[in-house]
């Protein structure tokens, strides 16, 4: 869920850094950490999964907004 990813990332980086995560299924993790100021770099194995994540990083970028 996008609040415990919220939680982890504000707690354990600052705007700027970048966030690894590396099983990063759908993005919710760099979905955050984006809308949070933070870079992001995922890994995933499932192709579909890959296309949705890049959809909604990429959305949260355009959006500039805190989710």
């Amino acid at each position: 869920p996008e609040r415990l990813a919220r939680i982890c990332i504000l707690s354990s980086s600052e705007p700027g850094d970048t966030v690894l995560d590396p099983f990063a299924g759908t993005g919710t993790t760099g979905t955050v950490a984006v809308a949070e100021g933070r870079g992001f770099v995922g890994v995933e194995l499932n192709a579909s999964y890959v296309d949705i994540a890049r959809r909604r990083i990429a959305d949260a970028q355009a959006q500039g907004v805190l989710l």
